[in-house]
């Protein structure tokens, strides 16, 4: 060690290059060895990191569109920065679960260099910097991020690196070089917002310590910095946040019940505050965590009688620094209901410098030799947490290789259902299930790696959904020696995996062995509603060759109707089927996309010559509508250029009638779903809606039944704009897509044609609102006060009108 007192600064770099290799090749080593198939977590975020892979196909830096596509990929709180850096690793490498964790290796390369200026400079002490770093590769905690997928250890990375110049640009007062800095800090906060929203936790204290000093010595030079260095981090994070913000924080504080249903410690007991304290000695190391401590009472015991002549006493302005900012993240994060290490990992980063710092304190040969002794065993520990090694057992198999993808076969499975259906994307329908390696994450995962073609979706825990679930899932999936769980959801599960393998509608398409005698088994429907046909002959126009239904249909009912469309692959992946039951009074509408949207086999995949699609769906007769006689008239709408072309069918009309019975009807499409769903909300009964909204989005993952309610509606309110139902169920689509604009103006012209119904001014406010815009949603309020003022939620959104009011700064 005692080399670094007369190294130079530019042979520190190659040391810290070395730190990076020998990182690397752990690292890879781990990856080589390992086939593991990812857990809950891991899956999500994989899943949705491919969705962005494929965004990124067709990038566009100057289509708003693209960038709107981009920002409502990650409508939670789990945000997009870590999806991004990783799709350049797919690209170059591959897209598995070992391929997207190498993204890590960039974070890895970004602590060490942060944490080795960080201590350079407060400590003044490039010793300290370095040996930081190393720890940095060091700690287990940090070595089993690396090897995994998880916004953590990129969270960790842009907090050091902007916790790194926030401390060298608050004292800099060099006018150039705190110019210099003053972007690179926004950017970073910025990056920090946009790698998880509650990553400010870690340098909220410091910076708002940082902003107090600047006004109580009167730096109005910092001053103004600091709001340039807060408008640019505002604008980096602000197109995210200004389209996701609401379903952040609800998914936020969803996701806070978890730390309850876990049974995480509270911050009102004694556990919650030691929850994290305790993790430390596994987290960093037990070698390097007592030595460094040791070390430090040693010296506190060697100098205790006169601080004064402490060596290195002026490093506690540095001390205190890393202090306020490790004990206001512990105190932040052991308030928060949801507990787990990797919550608290970008205080890792500061906690090795404070060890560091410990480490070095006393220099002589013995201390040198008992420093690398304990670096090499901080090695081992590393090691052994992550490879088999026979060590210390305590220390040890954290977080090993594994060969899981050899017993679960589940990349077979999905290739069972692509063979079954080569021109379908699917969902798999798969019963809740508390394994990490089989649940509707991994299957969702394995079924995107698979060119995107198969969705996994978690059917109903409540046994008043159960039977609708059985309708509206092509494929599903069922697991032996599943866990007993107690009630409602114990007993759906139980109720859905007995009807989905007793079925009469359901066969069984494949079986495979899994480990402890569990059997894996999906099934398909006999029947399907949806079948794709691959004809001779070269490609021909679209054609809606044939319509089959009943000579009478019955008014509230879904009665069945089955529709056979010919055409190319690309007119049936592109169009939708615009269809009208008219007579001379009346008329009800059936627009739908082809195959009901799912004509896909890939994303490169444009096979040639002629296609079949045949339809086995319901229609619904709206209770309203007069009886009569009615025809059929039928459009093609290409979404490609959004041409509209008549389609020539035979003379095919049906009577309606209020007499009869349906026996047996498939499930309706889900855009004829939402205009059922149009009317409770014209209605202002709003519970019902979301919680069939969230049903709808796993029937169908894309949600691309919105985008065929959002076509077809625009056409069709050209010529009938004061058509409400198309308007409200127009609204939910926009709602749901963020489609904030093309939503107000909705809403506007619904204020026209239903002007004495107070909830669409509730609606147009509750959107202003959304768009913080909160004096015209005060001007809409007050209409619906006028028309109705005892709506519970008037008085809410009245409240929230008069807050917003008072916050200037988010209205630009």
């Amino acid at each position: 060690m005692n080399y670094f007192k007369n190294s130079p600064p530019q042979q520190d770099y190659i040391i810290l290059l070395i730190v990076w290799l020998a990182g690397l090749i752990i690292d890879v080593t781990w990856f080589f060895g390992n086939q593991s198939i990812p857990f809950y977590d891991q899956s999500a975020h994989l899943t949705t990191a491919l969705h962005h892979y494929r965004i990124f196909q067709d990038f566009n830096l100057f289509s708003g569109d693209w960038w709107l596509s981009l920002w409502q990929l990650t409508p939670s709180y789990r945000a997009p920065f870590v999806y991004i850096c990783t799709v350049p690793f797919f690209l170059l490498f591959g897209r598995g679960y070992n391929q997207a964790s190498l993204v890590n290796l960039l974070y890895t390369a970004i602590i060490i260099l942060s944490v080795y200026h960080l201590g350079s400079y407060l400590f003044k002490s490039r010793k300290i910097g370095i040996t930081a770093s190393i720890f940095c590769l060091l700690f287990p905690i940090l070595g089993i991020m690396r090897t995994d997928y998880l916004l953590d250890y990129g969270l960790t990375a842009v907090v050091i690196f902007t916790f790194t110049i926030l401390t060298i640009w608050k004292d800099k007062n060099e006018i150039f070089l705190s110019w210099i800095l003053t972007p690179i800090l926004g950017c970073g906060i910025g990056l920090i917002m946009l790698a998880k929203p509650t990553g400010f936790i870690f340098i909220l204290i410091p910076g708002i310590w940082t902003l107090i000093n600047f006004i109580k010595n009167g730096k109005f030079l910092k001053l103004l910095q600091t709001g340039l260095c807060l408008i640019l981090a505002w604008f980096i994070a602000s197109f995210w946040y200004g389209l996701n913000w609401l379903t952040i924080i609800t998914s936020a504080l969803n996701a806070n019940q978890v730390g309850r249903s876990e049974g995480d410690p509270a911050f009102t007991t004694i556990a919650g505050w030691l929850f994290y304290p305790q993790l430390l000695p596994e987290s960093v190391g037990l070698p390097i965590l007592s030595v460094s401590i040791g070390i430090l009472l040693i010296y506190l015991i060697k100098y205790r009688r006169n601080s004064d002549s402490i060596p290195g006493y002026p490093r506690k302005s540095a001390r205190n620094w890393l202090l306020l900012s490790l004990i206001s993240s512990y105190i932040i994060c052991s308030l928060a209901t949801n507990k787990d290490v990797r919550f608290i990992l970008p205080c890792l980063p500061i906690i090795s410098l404070i060890l560091s710092d410990f480490f070095n304190l006393i220099e002589n040969r013995f201390f040198e030799s008992l420093r690398l002794g304990t670096l090499i065993i901080g090695l081992i520990v590393l090691l052994n947490n992550l490879f088999p090694l026979p060590l210390i057992q305590a220390w040890g198999g954290k977080h090993l290789p594994n060969d899981e993808a050899k017993q679960y076969p589940l990349d077979q499975l999905i290739d069972k259902i692509n063979e079954t259906n080569p021109y379908l994307r699917t969902t798999l329908g798969v019963i809740p299930v508390s394994t990490p390696q089989v649940n509707e994450f991994t299957l969702d995962y394995f079924g995107t790696l698979a060119d995107f073609r198969v969705y996994g979706r978690k059917l109903t825990t409540k046994l008043s959904q159960v039977e609708q679930d059985l309708l509206y899932f092509p494929w599903y999936v069922t697991r032996d020696n599943e866990p007993d769980e107690p009630g409602e959801r114990g007993e759906a599960k139980r109720k859905l995996k007995s009807l989905v393998e007793s079925s009469p509608e359901l066969q069984l398409r494949g079986e495979w062995e899994l480990p402890n005698n569990d059997k894996l088994r999906i099934y398909d429907r006999k029947n399907p509603d949806v079948v794709i046909d691959k004809l001779a002959g070269e490609h021909v126009p679209i054609t809606l060759e044939k319509v089959v239904i009943s000579n009478q249909v019955v008014v509230g009912k879904n009665n069945p109707v089955s529709y056979q469309i010919t055409g190319s692959w690309e007119d049936l992946q592109n169009g939708l089927l615009l269809l009208k039951w008219q007579n001379d009074k009346s008329s009800w509408y059936h627009d739908h996309a082809i195959a009901l949207g799912n004509v896909y086999c890939g994303l490169k995949c444009q096979p040639q010559g002629k296609f079949r699609v045949t339809e086995a769906i319901a229609t619904f007769i709206p209770q309203t509508l007069p009886l009569g006689t009615y025809q059929l008239s039928a459009l093609y709408l290409d979404r490609r250029n959004f041409q509209i072309t008549p389609l020539n069918i035979p003379n095919i009309s049906v009577k309606v009638t209020d007499e009869g019975k349906i026996e047996k009807s498939p499930p309706l499409d889900l855009p004829s779903r939402m205009s059922q769903l149009a009317v409770e909300l014209q209605q202002g009964k709003l519970d019902n809606i979301f919680a069939q909204i969230d049903n709808f989005n796993q029937y169908d993952p894309t949600q691309d039944y919105l985008k065929q309610i959002e076509l077809a509606a625009n056409y069709r309110l050209q010529t009938e704009p004061n058509n409400l139902n198309r308007r409200y169920t127009l609204v939910l689509s926009q709602l749901l897509r963020r489609q904030v604009p093309e939503l107000i103006q909705n809403l506007t012209e619904i204020t026209k044609y239903d002007a004495q119904n107070p909830y669409a001014w509730l609606y147009l406010a509750f959107v202003h609102l959304y768009n913080f815009h909160p004096t015209q949603a005060e001007q809409n309020l007050i209409v619906a006060e006028k028309i109705r003022p005892d709506i519970p939620e008037l008085k809410t959104l009245k409240t929230v009108t008069k807050i917003m009011k008072f916050l200037p700064i988010i209205h630009f």
